[in-house]
């Protein structure tokens, strides 16, 4: 998933999320206890890899928490990508 998250436009990665945020929504309006489903899935993994640590925690509070600031989402897409842009010039 690395490889089609750093293929993606910066519209295409708010889109991204913002879709992810829908999926857990859904899921968590169903009554599902956030804990079991913090413990279950495996919708962070990939940008666990991504996102430094210090933003790490801010990404996943925006996702459960649906928050949809345009500032909150530009500037996690930002993150995104520079932290996509630094592990392809260190492999350079």
């Amino acid at each position: 998933m690395d490889n089609k998250i750093g293929q993606m436009s910066s519209s295409e990665l708010k889109s991204h999320i913002l879709d992810i945020q829908s999926e857990v929504q859904s899921e968590l309006s169903k009554g599902t206890n956030i804990d079991d489903f913090l413990d279950k899935t495996t919708i962070f993994d990939n940008f666990e890899n991504i996102i430094p640590e210090a933003e790490f925690g801010i990404f996943v509070l925006t996702i459960l928490n649906g928050y949809k600031s345009k500032i909150i989402l530009d500037k996690l897409v930002e993150v995104i990508q520079q932290s996509l842009a630094e592990r392809q010039n260190v492999g350079k």
